[in-house]
């Protein structure tokens, strides 16, 4: 299913089991109609329209490791409009020493922005890279009202 987005997410791609989305990706595509089992187009329009939590309630079921698996379910407590750096993120997983396996697990991120991986963020507190492109990066984070960042 694609569903389109505003400028400059353009569109997402999604893709299901019976569990929950498997992946969600950013990309410029034609739309395809297909169902939406597990309403996907009502989060969708409820986050857009401002509603920061609505993507929570959309059940996720990514392919990854025990630890990826980790990062993942704690990135889905982080609320909108809230970010931690990645060292955060390893120290709330219980393993400080983990920055960069966390960071890794954040970049393989299938299920983009139902997972928030763009709510994470340099040391510094700075944008770093994100599979999507800073500039999506930036707007989630301002769509989301993250301080520091400027509403689209």
């Amino acid at each position: 299913m694609h569903v389109p987005l505003p400028a400059p997410l353009a569109g997402l791609t999604l893709r299901w089991s019976a569990r929950g989305l498997t992946e969600a990706r950013f990309e410029e595509a034609p739309p395809v109609a297909t169902d939406d089992p597990h309403g996907v187009q009502v989060a969708l329009t409820a986050w857009l329209a401002g509603d920061a939590r609505a993507l929570d309630a959309v059940p996720v079921d990514p392919a990854g490791t025990p630890f990826q698996r980790q990062v993942w379910a704690l990135l889905r407590t982080l609320p909108g409009g809230q970010t931690w750096t990645y060292a955060e993120l390893a120290r709330r997983l219980g393993q400080p020493t983990a920055t960069r396996a966390v960071a890794r697990a954040n970049a393989t991120n299938p299920v983009a922005l139902f997972i928030p991986c763009h709510r994470v963020l340099g040391s510094d507190g700075t944008l770093t890279g994100y599979a999507g492109g800073v500039a999506r990066k930036r707007w989630l984070l301002a769509h989301e009202g993250a301080a520091g960042f400027l509403v689209p």
